[in-house]
């Protein structure tokens, strides 16, 4: 006669398969996050982003004045730009496994549970990061007052009459991107100085994917009968498309550089998966997933978004 499992044991058997599926099944969603966020990891409740200006042009240094003494080096300071707070939201998720499925070997249904837990939590990191698209031109303002693609951003505190855009219109095509990679190497910082900014990334949605291939990996010029050179292909513009955006028409351009500046997600804690100790280990073992982030942006300059309708 075989001698029965202890109760108090089997749970712990299956946490090993749980954890697997679901941190695959999440991780196979989450992780276009990483190609534009700077990801950090936090020990505090709150995180903030202090945003100062940039240096002016540095001036010619004479080695000396008229009366022959050494010539004072001069020393600039910053302008103080727009500060960004970061507080970290708690999520929680969990699945529940009956004893009998474990002990009838039902391995298959213990583990679909896995990754459809997996897939909440994926789709919902996947969904805040898409967010960020979603609500570039309403709804979520950025530190200096404004949404994230707007034709008003204030230059800086002390001069908010001063504004900078990163707002278009045109529907996705050839000439509206070489139009908005133009627009980027034009931008200019809080000074007034250049401070070109170079698109590298295309942003779309599920609807526009075709189209994007097509203009960053034609041959030659798309849309004509010429032997054009096709320009986009020689500034290696990639393209990622994204299906939690939710406009079809909308689109954007980003500088993945710039982004990891000023695009944050701050890991209070990263997802994990243990046993619910509230279980009922004679019949029911529970299984939590948790994690306490929070994600935003400090500054604009990063993005170009096409509010298209």
């Amino acid at each position: 006669m075989t001698t029965p499992m202890i109760s108090e044991q089997w749970p712990r058997y299956v946490l090993p398969i749980i954890r697997k599926e679901w941190f695959q099944k999440m991780s196979s969603i989450i992780a276009p996050v990483s190609q534009l966020f700077r990801i950090e990891t936090s020990t505090q409740a709150v995180e903030y982003s202090e945003g100062i200006g940039d240096f002016g042009l540095v001036p010619e240094y004479n080695s000396s004045t008229a009366e022959g003494k050494p010539a004072a080096i001069q020393y600039d300071s910053f302008n103080p730009l727009y500060e960004k707070t970061f507080t970290h939201a708690e999520y929680a998720l969990g699945t529940s496994v009956e004893r009998k499925l474990w002990d009838d070997n039902r391995l298959g249904n213990i583990r679909q549970r896995a990754r459809s837990l997996g897939n909440a939590f994926g789709t919902t990191i996947a969904t805040q990061r898409a967010g960020l698209f979603n609500n570039a031109f309403a709804t979520v303002l950025g530190p200096d007052g404004v949404v994230l693609c707007s034709a008003s951003h204030p230059n800086r505190p002390s001069d908010a009459a001063t504004v900078y855009s990163n707002l278009g219109t045109s529907a996705l095509s050839y000439a509206s991107v070489v139009a908005t990679i133009q627009a980027g190497k034009r931008q200019k910082d809080d000074r007034g100085n250049p401070l070109p900014t170079v698109y590298r990334l295309l942003v779309v949605p599920i609807e526009l994917e075709a189209t994007a291939y097509e203009i960053t990996n034609a041959i030659n010029k798309p849309g004509t009968a010429d032997n054009d050179a096709n320009f986009l292909g020689s500034q290696g513009l990639q393209v990622l498309v994204d299906p939690y955006i939710t406009d079809s028409n909308n689109w954007f351009m980003v500088d993945p550089s710039k982004a990891k500046e000023h695009l944050m997600w701050f890991w209070r804690f990263q997802p994990e998966l243990a046993i619910d100790p509230s279980s009922d280990y004679n019949l029911v073992a529970r299984y939590r997933g948790y994690m306490r982030h929070s994600f935003g942006w400090d500054d604009w300059r990063w993005v170009y978004g096409h509010n298209v309708t």
